[in-house]
C-alpha cells in the first residue's frame, strides 16, 4: 500500500488531497478575480450595468478567499505542507477587504493597486500549487 505525497521546494511532503484542495480553491479565486477585472473594465467605460456584477463578485471573492485560507491551513496542518501559503492567503484575504473598502468609497487610486496586489498574491499561490512535484512514498 502506498501513500501519495508531494515534494515541495522546501523539502516538505504535503499530502496530495490537501494540495488538491488548495489548487481548486485558489484556481476558483483567480477565476473570480478575472470576472472582477472584466466587470471593472465595463464600469470604467461607463457601463453601469456591471456594478451589481462587480459588487456581488467582490462578496464571492471574499468568501472564496476565506476558503483558500482554510485550504492552505489544512495543507500545512494536518497535510504536512509549508506554512507560507496560509500566510500569503491570509494577507491576500486582508488585501481583498482593504481594496474592497477603497472601491466602495470611490478611492480608485488605492482600489486599483490593491486589486493588483491581490492578483499577485493569488497568482503566486496558484503557480506554486500547480508546480509541486509528486512522488510516491511507500508506507509501512
Amino acid at each position: 500500500m502506498s501513500d501519495t505525497r508531494l515534494t515541495t521546494a522546501a523539502g516538505t511532503a504535503p499530502t496530495t488531497t490537501f494540495l488538491w484542495g488548495l489548487r481548486v480553491t485558489v484556481l476558483l479565486h483567480a477565476a473570480l478575480l478575472v470576472v472582477e477585472f472584466v466587470s471593472a473594465g465595463r464600469i470604467l467605460v461607463q457601463d453601469d450595468s456591471a456594478l451589481p456584477i462587480h459588487g456581488v463578485g467582490a462578496i464571492i471573492v471574499h468568501v472564496v478567499g476565506g476558503l483558500q485560507i482554510l485550504a492552505a491551513a489544512l495543507l500545512w496542518r494536518p497535510g504536512n505542507g509549508p506554512l507560507w501559503p496560509a500566510v500569503v492567503s491570509a494577507v491576500a484575504f486582508g488585501a481583498g477587504f482593504a481594496q474592497g473598502y477603497f472601491g466602495s468609497h470611490l478611492m480608485l487610486e488605492l482600489h486599483v493597486p490593491g486589486a493588483m496586489l491581490l492578483v499577485i498574491l493569488v497568482t503566486w499561490i496558484l503557480a506554486w500549487s500547480w508546480t509541486a512535484r509528486s512522488t510516491h512514498r511507500p508506507t509501512g
